[in-house]
């Protein structure tokens, strides 16, 4: 018998690893970076995956890894981006959001190997700033260059379609249409995080596809019923490339013979008002008044009111105002002299605003960061700063745009916490004005956001059209706004616990009926319980503060104030 197991035993373990052999191989690649040679990183191959050390792949590629073995956990940061991989999981955390990776994060010999799939991701690309390709037939994993096409934003106008390519350095572009109205943009030395198709569907554009090629970033443009001529630009501060699609308007037809309505026009009753500097040999057009209320129509003759109130000419570019209705009379805004900010705490006396987990109330939390924030932008030399209110009170939509417009603000930040009924949902959003909803969850928001006007007692008819009259002024401040918003998303995300739900644009009340670039600012849920617990406690809503006021402070910067 013994002699039998002699025989037996050694077989077992020859065969045992010749299995494991099979199944698992340990190695190394090449690491390249900018076509030259890096370094070496040890590889595991298990299963046909194959995974990094995760130190070697760290220290290579500018990254710092914490192992936490108790917990199976361990940590990858880079620029403020915090990935988490554990053990026996089929997902990974990229702040706070979880992403589906299967089997990311394996343990050999006291070392942390992490899976390739995750290396060659567009979430790799997205937290370390440059995309990784790897060949298998050579062994060699090659950093691309660094992204240099950081997103790509839509916004859709009455008129137009805006399309805003953000760039994290100048670039140069190519433009091409086919005769199917296919309109493609060529970026030469542009890279993007990601291959992506936007859908967009306005009936002006109804996609964007983007394609990362050899040495180019493309964009092509899927045109729709009402794609009309493209007007393109360059800005900077930040750099961007601006494509505006104007919005093809289709004469009204008769139904028997097919020809055009004598006079007839898009959006008939629609009034055009134009600043009184008009081209000479131009003339203006009709004003309609039959929809408005008799008390105002008289407002319409060109002239804005003096510092007693009373009638006097508009300056050239100015606007015609409404009786009883401030509205600043401005179109640009200034690059001198002290600005102002009006800092709006949401909700207040009978109005708590929305539902909690636990804790705070919304128009306690929005008081106290509105405070906050009072607090460090006055203590800038360039800013005057208001607070729409210093206390639990009730304030109208109306009265909280009123205190902006009568105070000449250079900028409008109304606070906000979120909620939902599904209590998972979690995370901050930064919204601008706009005629259009960003999507669905975002009309939700404004719909309660404006809910409020069930609660008060004024008659807000005038404000109303006032708003109609000084539609001119507030397109410009839509841009603005926009800018705003991208700049206080991209310091939330970086600077808080909060999850990024991205930048959206809804009809609010409180930012239409103010005449400054505005944003409103939903902090984080309510009824979510990490969200709740962060927003009632003082570091928490600091770090809040903290990424609102450096997003106003690259704003100024970007606006050449100080």
């Amino acid at each position: 018998m013994r002699t039998l197991l002699k025989k037996v035993v050694p077989v077992c373990l020859l065969v045992c690893a010749g299995y494991l052999n099979a199944s698992a191989r340990v190695d190394e690649i090449s690491y390249m970076k900018n076509g030259a040679y890096a370094g070496k990183i040890k590889t595991y191959e298990m299963n046909d995956a194959l995974y990094l050390d995760a130190a070697s792949a760290a220290r290579l590629m500018g990254g710092k890894i914490y192992w936490y073995p108790v917990s199976g956990k361990l940590l990858l940061q880079n620029k403020g981006n915090k990935i988490v991989f554990f053990l026996k999981s089929d997902s990974v955390s990229l702040n706070d959001t979880r992403i589906s990776i299967p089997n990311p994060l394996i343990v050999r010999g006291g070392r942390a190997f992490l899976v390739m799939d995750f290396f060659t991701s567009k979430h790799f690309a997205r937290a370390f700033g440059f995309k990784l390709d790897y060949a298998p037939a050579s062994g060699v994993l090659t950093a691309q260059r660094k992204i240099n096409i950081s997103s790509i934003n839509y916004f859709s106008y009455k008129d137009k379609t805006r399309l805003v390519v953000y760039l994290e350095e100048p670039l140069d572009f190519q433009t091409s249409q086919k005769e199917n109205n296919v309109y493609s943009v060529t970026v030469p030395g542009g890279v993007v995080e990601a291959e992506d198709n936007i859908n967009i569907g306005d009936g002006v554009v109804t996609s964007v596809d983007v394609f990362q090629e050899n040495k180019v970033a493309r964009l092509v443009l899927t045109p729709g019923d009402n794609f009309g001529k493209v007007s393109s630009f360059k800005l900077s501060g930040p750099d961007r490339l601006v494509f505006d699609i104007e919005k093809r308007l289709r004469p009204i037809y008769q139904s028997i013979t097919g020809s055009p309505l004598p006079g007839a026009a898009p959006d008939p009753g629609v009034s055009v008002i134009l600043p009184t500097g008009s081209s000479a040999g131009e003339k203006a057009p009709e004003v309609s008044t039959s929809a408005l209320p008799g008390e105002l129509r008289p407002s319409l003759a060109p002239c804005g009111p003096d510092e007693r109130g009373n009638c006097a000419p508009a300056p050239v570019g100015g606007t015609v105002s409404a009786p009883g209705v401030n509205i600043p009379d401005k179109f640009m805004l200034e690059k001198s002299g002290r600005k102002r900010v009006v800092i709006d705490a949401g909700h207040g006396g009978k109005d708590a605003g929305g539902r909690k987990a636990f804790g705070l109330t919304e128009k306690a939390i929005n008081l106290l960061v509105a405070k906050e924030l009072y607090n460090m932008l006055k203590d800038e030399d360039i800013f005057d700063v208001l607070l729409t209110r210093t206390s639990d009170v009730f304030i109208t939509l109306a009265a909280r745009s009123k205190i902006a417009n009568d105070y000449k603000a250079d900028v409008f930040i109304s606070i906000h916490a979120n909620a939902s009924l599904d209590r998972r949902e979690k995370g901050f959003e930064v919204y601008f004005m706009s005629e259009n909803s960003s999507d669905p969850w975002a009309a939700e928001v404004a719909d309660y956001e404006n809910s409020v006007i069930g609660l008060e007692d004024e008659n807000t008819e005038n404000d109303a059209s006032a708003v109609l009259l000084h539609s001119l002024a507030r397109n410009e401040y839509m841009n603005e706004g926009s800018q705003l918003a991208g700049l206080i998303a991209k310091e939330m995300e970086k600077n808080t616990p909060f999850v990024n739900r991205g930048v959206k644009q809804e009809v609010f009340y409180v930012l239409r009926g103010t005449y400054a670039p505005g944003v409103l600012v939903e902090l984080g849920f309510m009824t979510n319980t990490k969200d709740q617990q962060a927003l009632n406690e003082k570091k928490g809503r600091t770090k809040l503060v903290n990424a609102i006021y450096k997003g106003v402070m690259k704003y100024s910067q970007l606006k050449k104030w100080q």
